[in-house]
């Protein structure tokens, strides 16, 4: 190769990934451009990975000569081959991923369970004891956590996911040496290790993230965050043990490959590129499987009464949206996907033999670009479609089945028996349960372009059968991730356009019923309208009604006079028969006029209410910054209070030589909780032992403390004037109100 051959081939190979940045140019600070820059990274570090990274392999095999070619041919095998790239990456977001989300609440159950089970008393009385934080609905929590462009928890996770990398590959290469499908992918790469690393990632991105669920739920029992003890212990033995475990993996797996340490490099690369794509999109699918998880635990509590009181209402819809999926991608085969693939891909038996690492029929340039094609064909038709068509149609007749669950349930056999059937008849499924038996990878090649050679590496395929021990550990994942996917596309859409709000219910003189309510997207039926077992608040949508609002009759002006503030439907329905049924049509007109919301329970919990004395906050040194006295005779000296902290913390960290910080003081009736930011603590003092519901809105107010001071604290010298505003005390009494 020659200087020129050399700057063409840099230049060309990195065009696209040039292309794809200038967009983010202009979007950066909306927050598309947030979301857009995780899918650029995500695409940056795959494309190295799958692009460039092969060629540490391939530096004594001649490249192949794609022949047969154009400076036409040559500029759209570039874009067909970089389109098939995005199709192989963006497997990750719509199918790898769900996968992982979708399962992770189920394990974190099974740790609940198993805190439940070791606690003083019955599961099931521990069981009723348990809380959560879900105030937000899942769209607005994507929005805010990746607004927020805190990446924190993500660098720990990835932390993590490498510390345990060796000891996974090791683990792997067990595996492989017990079912006897080792081979030697120093010469060739074909070989079931790579393909089934990916299998083995996805497994272990769901143990770390069930851990991670139960810590971002917030879930509490008896007042105690369960899993901030989970997680902590469970990170600091895997950082303890796995550290020097890693190490020995490491110079074990070498050892069984002293031939080349090439292969070590690339599946870690390999394994790291899925870490960092994961930790990409954590907050983008994990409101969501935090819902799933919570919707999991209300279930379980409250099983018998929502077994008795499932509504069955429009249960067949789910059988009929089946058919009209099956129908709508049967007749887009027929006429669409069927003659276009046979038209496009006349040779597609030679095509495929051609992409062979070590192809059977020559790797013409025309060839390589369709098989390229072929690959984006495959990814709209068996990955791409089916979501749209099979998650979009399930979301919008969720609205009128009464119950997701049984929708769910109705749905998907119709879809799996049409499927199998469509695979019998060699006709594309909507979910494709046949398993890939090759992975893809890169060939060194080059072709002609402008004149000059151009390098680059066709995409090429790899054999690798997943049989014996090692098929039958990769079975859950590959005969259920395209279900569990849609499932979680299904939600995300179909929670997408609803919102949340909370409401404090009182139970009698010590508990709170705590209620999560999201909007409906349908009117209530008369029966659902009629039933008390249900509690459905109305809200009004309009503070400023307008015109409108005066053309109305007295009847609809009165209510939304009522509506000023929000109210319990129960609150408001007639005693008498006839005018129930009158109110239930005056709430229908002024649902479908947008007047009003009504908002249906998500999930609910019972606690014991806290009677909140005194907050305080407190700089890292010890010294008082603001105060505030829930009752005016519960307030102590700021000073006093603070300089007891302050040896508090340093008696505890001298005796027990802990790095942990202090979270809780018990003295009796009273209760002290403390949260922490980087410069300043919080202390909140209690009555009462139900500290869950009110350290969630604790550390709150610290974070959104220490960011409306942030400067000023980093230096500060001790001035207390700067905090003396109404805002502050107006944003205790929003944060802490308990309705």
């Amino acid at each position: 190769m020659d200087a020129m051959e050399v700057f063409i081939t840099i230049i060309l190979n990195i065009f696209p990934m040039l292309i794809l940045i200038i967009p983010y140019i202009f979007i950066r600070k909306k927050l598309i451009g947030k979301l857009y820059l995780r899918i650029y990274l995500g695409i940056l570090i795959f494309y190295v990975v799958y692009w460039f990274l092969p060629i540490i392999f391939q530096t004594e095999i001649t490249p192949e000569n794609l022949e047969d070619t154009t400076d036409s041919q040559g500029l759209g095998f570039l874009g067909a081959h970089f389109g098939s790239l995005i199709s192989l990456f963006a497997f990750y977001p719509l199918v790898t991923l769900p996968y992982i989300f979708f399962v992770a609440p189920f394990i974190s159950i099974l740790y609940v369970w198993n805190r439940l089970r070791k606690e003083d008393g019955s599961t099931k009385s521990n069981l009723k004891l348990i809380t959560y934080q879900f105030t937000e609905s899942p769209i607005k929590l994507i929005r805010s956590g990746i607004l927020k462009s805190d990446w924190t928890r993500e660098k720990e996770i990835l932390k993590l996911l490498i510390v345990l990398l060796p000891i996974s590959l090791y683990l792997l290469q067990v595996i492989l040496s017990v079912s006897r499908l080792e081979s030697d992918p120093v010469i060739t790469g074909e070989t079931a290790l790579g393909w089934f690393l990916e299998i083995l990632f996805v497994y272990l991105a769901i143990f770390i993230f069930s851990i991670e669920l139960l810590f971002s739920s917030q879930i509490a029992l008896k007042g105690r965050y369960i899993g901030e003890d989970i997680r902590t212990q469970t990170y600091k033995s895997l950082y303890t043990v796995g550290a020097p475990i890693s190490i020995l993996s490491i110079i074990l797996f070498i050892a069984q490959y002293t031939s080349s340490i090439l292969i070590i490099i690339y599946f870690f690369a390999y394994f790291i590129m899925a870490s960092v794509i994961f930790v990409l999109f954590l907050k983008v699918f994990e409101p969501i499987s935090i819902l799933i998880f919570i919707k999991l635990i209300d279930w379980w509590k409250n099983r018998k009464q929502k077994i008795r009181n499932m509504n069955y209402t429009n249960f067949y819809y789910g059988i009929v949206i089946a058919f009209v999926a099956i129908l709508i991608f049967l007749l887009l085969n027929v006429v669409a996907f069927q003659p276009l693939f046979y038209t496009g891909f006349p040779n597609s038996e030679d095509i495929i033999e051609s992409a062979q690492f070590i192809p059977s029929v020559n790797p013409t340039l025309s060839y390589a670009i369709s098989f390229d094609l072929m690959i984006i064909f495959n990814f709209i038709i068996l990955e791409l479609i089916p979501i749209i068509i099979m998650a979009g149609l399930l979301a919008f007749i969720m609205k009128y089945i009464r119950s997701n669950f049984l929708g769910l349930i109705i749905y998907f056999p119709v879809i799996i028996v049409f499927s199998v059937l469509f695979s019998l008849l060699r006709m594309p499924p909507l979910i494709n349960f046949a398993p890939e038996e090759y992975w893809i990878t890169g060939k060194t090649s080059f072709t002609v372009l402008f004149n000059f050679n151009f390098y680059t590496l066709r995409t090429a395929a790899l054999n690798a059968n997943l049989t014996g021990v090692l098929g039958a550990l990769a079975l859950p994942y590959l005969y259920t991730r395209y279900i569990f996917n849609i499932i979680i596309w299904t939600l995300m859409i179909f929670y997408s356009r609803k919102l949340f709000k909370t409401k404090n219910i009182p139970i009698d003189d010590k508990n709170l019923e705590k209620v999560v309510f999201s909007t409906l997207s349908d009117y209530l039926s008369f029966d659902d309208y009629d039933q008390e077992e249900v509690q459905y608040l109305i809200t009004r949508k309009k503070e400023n009604l307008g015109e409108e609002f005066e053309q109305e009759r007295e009847e609809v002006k009165n209510l939304l006079n009522t509506l000023e503030k929000e109210k319990l439907l129960e609150e408001l329905k007639p005693e008498d028969e006839n005018e129930r049924k009158r109110f239930f049509f005056t709430l229908k007109y002024l649902f479908f006029n947008n007047f009003i919301n009504i908002w249906k329970p998500e999930f609910k919990y019972t606690f014991e209410k806290v009677e909140k004395q005194g907050l305080y906050i407190i700089y890292d040194d010890g010294r008082g910054v603001f105060n505030h006295a829930f009752r005016s005779e519960d307030i102590q000296d700021p000073g006093l209070v603070s300089g007891m902290f302050s040896a508090i913390t340093s008696f505890i960290k001298e005796m027990t030589k802990s790095t942990e910080t202090l979270k809780k003081i018990d003295h009796g009736d009273i209760t002290i909780l403390l949260e922490y930011g980087s410069k300043i603590f919080g202390a909140l003092f209690i009555k009462g032992t139900q500290s869950s519901e009110v350290r969630a809105p604790l550390k709150d107010f610290v974070q959104k403390f220490e960011n409306k001071y942030k400067e000023l604290l980093k230096n500060w010298t001790g001035a207390l004037h700067h905090f003396v505003d109404e805002e502050n005390t107006k944003l205790v009494e929003d944060i802490f109100k308990e309705d």
